[in-house]
């Protein structure tokens, strides 16, 4: 049985679909069909899904984690653990995270999980967004709709299948047009369904488009603060923290729950943010950072690196710009498109490549941050990303594509990778290491 915390207790809010987890590929319900929870929880094709892991078999959806599970990587659903009494830890913690076993409330004949089960719920409300970054696309943007508008692709984009600009990234084939799509009086129904049939949530995350931009979420959180299990709920929520927001509000909305944390999608240095972050200030993010501490001590803060080929252009310095934040600090992996995965630049650079992870290992061993754990936790995430790009090699195809990519993209931005990055240039369409 392939055991999944998420599969069992999970309901995520994506793009006009719903699934389990921010992973979750297959389009399990259709928000068309139905957005509330005690409907969807034990729709048919979730069973299906739980039906497929509990025989060992992985969903076509799952292909992410899968992939990262075959290289002996951590993957999303190893996110929670079963220990030996049933109960389903987080990985990084000693604590126990569930007040009843989830297991218990799964019933492995109708692969049904009754209403105790739920623990996580994950939100989208809409693409609205003030940034277009380029591992994004439409479907989670406004930014990079504003960007393609008057956009054709032409032969070169199409032949090298630049996801992103042909607008086909993120979605199930040419009929796709399921749309991120949540009103406030959408969000506070879901929220009171919650609030009245699942006494046991204990996590919910909020990711976009950028929240902080969006009018549904200061209203869903203050519903969401009438949950029975408010006291005992973890809030999170994904922002570029780059918005004008009035921080005195928001720290008001996350007060009432037990824990809360802001996980910051930093994703680039100094030299680079404005670039690959388009439309963002690194000196208003760290002001916005500076402000909201000043009125808030008990929510947690993370920034994070979405790690695609740019953040390995620039590795030293996305690594010592985020310990100058003084924060926490985690990272994922972009697997796809596969034309901006870190691991592409392991085919011509390698011996580069190493020497920067070298160089940036001892960058956070001899930092003087003052914040202990951010230097414990940006070792870890170094070595993650390492081993990712140490043990992926996708074909040479993928590399010409990125450069391809760059080109189009900074055409359509209008801005120009020779001014932002560092160590590397383009000569003649050509990646060279300068420095």
């Amino acid at each position: 049985m392939i055991n999944c915390y998420y599969a069992l207790g999970g309901i995520n809010y994506k793009n006009g679909v719903i699934t389990c987890c921010p992973r979750q590929a297959d389009q399990l319900v259709f928000a068309n069909e139905t957005i509330l929870p005690s409907k969807i929880y034990n729709h048919e094709n979730f069973k299906k899904l739980r039906e497929q892991l509990h025989n060992d078999i992985w969903p076509s959806g799952c292909d992410t984690c899968e992939d990262m599970e075959k290289v002996n990587l951590l993957s999303m659903r190893q996110d929670y653990t079963l220990d030996a009494n049933n109960y389903f830890r987080k990985s990084d913690s000693d604590l126990f995270v569930e007040p009843l076993k989830l297991k218990d409330c799964y019933n492995e004949n109708t692969h049904k999980v009754d209403n105790n089960g739920l623990r996580h719920v994950e939100f989208r409300f809409s693409t609205a967004c003030n940034f277009a970054c380029l591992h994004c696309s439409k479907v989670y943007s406004s930014g990079w709709k504003s960007k393609l508008k008057k956009f054709t692709p032409d032969d070169e984009v199409i032949n090298y299948d630049l996801r992103q600009l042909l607008g086909t990234e993120h979605r199930h084939g040419p009929n796709d047009e399921t749309e991120m799509s949540l009103t406030t009086e959408q969000a506070l129904e879901i929220v009171e369904d919650l609030n009245e049939n699942f006494p046991y949530l204990q996590n919910v995350d909020f990711a976009g488009g950028e929240l902080l931009y969006q009018k549904q979420f200061f209203p869903t959180l203050k519903k969401l603060a009438e949950h029975p299990n408010a006291k005992n709920m973890l809030i999170s929520f994904h922002t570029n923290f780059n918005a004008n927001f009035d921080v005195a509000k928001l720290s008001e909305v996350l007060e009432p729950f037990r824990e809360s944390c802001i996980i910051i999608s930093v994703d680039s240095g100094r030299n680079t943010y404005s670039y690959f972050r388009h439309g963002g200030k690194w000196d208003k993010l760290k002001q916005n950072i500076q402000d909201f501490r000043k009125i808030n001590n008990f929510t947690w803060i993370d920034v994070s690196i979405t790690t695609s080929i740019y953040q390995i252009l620039d590795l030293y310095d996305v690594f010592d710009s985020m310990l100058e934040l003084d924060t926490n600090l985690d990272s994922s992996i972009v697997q796809t498109p596969p034309y901006i995965n870190p691991s592409l630049l392991m085919h011509d650079f390698k011996d580069y490549v190493l020497k920067d992870f070298e160089k940036t290992f001892d960058l956070i061993d001899e930092s003087k941050s003052k914040f202990a754990y951010g230097k414990r936790s940006a070792r870890y995430w170094l070595k993650y990303i390492f081993d990712y790009i140490s043990k992926t090699k996708l074909p040479y195809h993928n590399f010409k594509r990125f450069l391809v990519y760059r080109k189009k993209s900074d055409e359509i931005w209008k801005q120009n990778f020779n001014d932002y990055f560092v160590n590397y240039q383009i000569e003649n369409n050509e990646l060279i290491r300068v420095k």
